[in-house]
Order: structure tokens, then C-alpha cells, then sequence
């Protein structure tokens, strides 16, 4: 009993580490809590297979899925272990389809949120993306993609909650509601979206990539989505989207089907 207990409170301190510090990996954790590697790639064992850490694809840190409510700096996203489960092993066959990476984006209420990358998996050199990064609905490829699966109603009352704000709003890269409409009309009839460059002069991201984007959704419910990434130097927006978006649209599909089976499942 003694050991169990000695288990279980070594366990514990795991998960109160990587609540206060973040994504760690397992040097980071034995530098925290002074456990030997081997206790600690134990545990870590154990609390992945119950779901309650993971480890990310995209920089192989661990991090916690539980909230600690005074010490967690953030709230995890709804179902994010659910999408992550379905799309990652999708999108890694993707990757290893046509060569190039895919970012898995989970949709919040103010921007979207980046919750893996196969960027490591792929066969071309691009800048590694950054787990929990958070993007705009507005200007990113994912984001734009989930707008324009939504009905115009509901694009209309994003619209207008975060119009105001100069950071995750539309005027940050120029929208007016008829304008973002019309381009919701285009990306639904090409059956993709794609980034858009920013009108205000802070650093973006990626600037070296483009990316083409599809919703990734559960039981007609838009819960994020996925994209492709390229060197701008390759191919352009339509030419890359001619030789790939089929198979970009398939992952997509594959991964809305196994979300279908889990998402009455999911956390609320």
C-alpha cells in the first residue's frame, strides 16, 4: 500500500508540474521534481494511456490534460484530446502522401488554436510550428475554412462579437462584413480556404509559408480545422491546391467520420 501510495503521489506531482510549468519534456520534468527518468517515463506511461497527459507530435513535450484551477494557466479546450486522437494519425498519413505538413487547429471563441503539427514528419524543411499558438479566425486558413462552414447568420454574429477588437477582429486585415462574405462565397465554392497577410505591421508568422485549409467538424458541429503548409517559393495558392486538395479534403473527411463516433463523449 505504501508503494502504491508513493506512486500515486509521485504521479500527482507530475501533474501539478507540468499544470504550473506547461509543455515540458521528460528532462525538464526530472529537473523539476528530482524523480529518476525512469519513475518518471513510468508514469508518464500510465497517465497517457488514461488520457490524462499527452504528448505532442509537433515538439514531443508533454503536457497535462487535467486543470489544476490554481495553478493552471489555461483552460484546455473543449474535446481537444478527442480531435487531437482523430486527426493526428490522419494527418500524418497526409503528410506522408504528398511530403508536405499539416497544422491541426481546434476553434475557440475569440481566435483559433493550434493543437499539433506534423511539421517534424515532413519531408521539406519548414519552420516548426508552436503547440497552443493562437490564430485568427479571420486571417488564417483554418479559420476562414470553419467561417465558411458555418450558415451566414452565424459568421454574421462572429462578425460583430469581435469587430471591435484590433487584435482577433476583422479590421485587422481589412474586412467590412460584405467583404468577408464574399470571400466566405469564394472559399466555399473552391472548397478551401487560404491565409491571408495581415494590414497592421506586427511581426506574422510563417511569412515563408502558405497554407490552404477544410473544417474539421463533428455530428454537423465546426470544431476546428486542418491545413497544408508550403514554401511560398514552390507553388502558388491554386496551383498547389490542383495537385493536393483532394487528398487534403479526404483526410478531412476520415477524420470528421472517427470524431462522429467519440464527440457525444466529449468534455463540457
Amino acid at each position: 500500500m505504501l508503494k502504491e501510495n508513493r506512486s500515486l503521489d509521485r504521479g500527482i506531482e507530475i501533474l501539478e508540474t507540468l499544470a504550473r510549468e506547461g509543455a515540458m519534456s521528460l528532462a525538464d520534468l526530472h529537473r523539476a521534481t528530482g524523480l529518476p527518468k525512469s519513475t518518471i517515463r513510468r508514469l508518464l506511461q500510465t497517465l497517457i494511456q488514461r488520457k490524462i497527459v499527452r504528448r505532442s507530435l509537433a515538439d514531443q513535450l508533454y503536457r497535462t490534460l487535467l486543470v489544476f484551477p490554481d495553478i493552471s494557466g489555461e483552460v484546455m479546450p473543449k474535446g481537444m484530446l478527442q480531435m487531437a486522437d482523430a486527426a493526428i494519425p490522419r494527418a500524418l498519413a497526409l503528410t506522408q502522401q504528398i511530403g508536405w505538413p499539416s497544422d491541426i487547429h481546434i476553434r475557440e471563441a475569440r481566435s483559433m488554436r493550434i493543437i499539433d503539427s506534423t511539421r517534424q514528419a515532413s519531408n521539406f524543411h519548414v519552420e516548426q510550428g508552436q503547440i497552443n499558438r493562437q490564430v485568427s479566425h479571420f486571417g488564417s486558413a483554418t479559420g476562414l475554412a470553419c467561417l465558411a462552414a458555418m450558415g451566414d447568420g452565424e459568421i454574421a454574429a462572429i462578425y460583430e462579437a469581435l469587430k471591435a477588437d484590433r487584435h482577433w477582429g476583422p479590421v485587422r486585415f481589412g474586412l467590412d462584413l460584405a467583404t468577408l462574405m464574399q470571400r466566405i462565397a469564394q472559399i466555399r465554392a473552391q472548397g478551401y480556404a487560404e491565409r491571408l497577410p495581415a494590414h497592421l505591421s506586427d511581426r506574422e508568422w510563417d511569412t515563408d509559408l502558405r497554407a490552404i485549409a477544410v473544417p474539421i467538424k463533428a455530428r454537423g458541429q465546426v470544431l476546428g480545422g486542418i491545413s497544408v503548409l508550403w514554401l511560398r517559393t514552390y507553388k502558388p495558392v491554386k496551383g498547389f491546391a490542383a495537385l493536393h486538395l483532394e487528398a487534403l479534403q479526404q483526410a478531412a473527411r476520415d477524420i470528421n467520420a472517427a470524431l462522429d463516433l467519440v464527440w457525444d463523449d466529449a468534455p463540457g
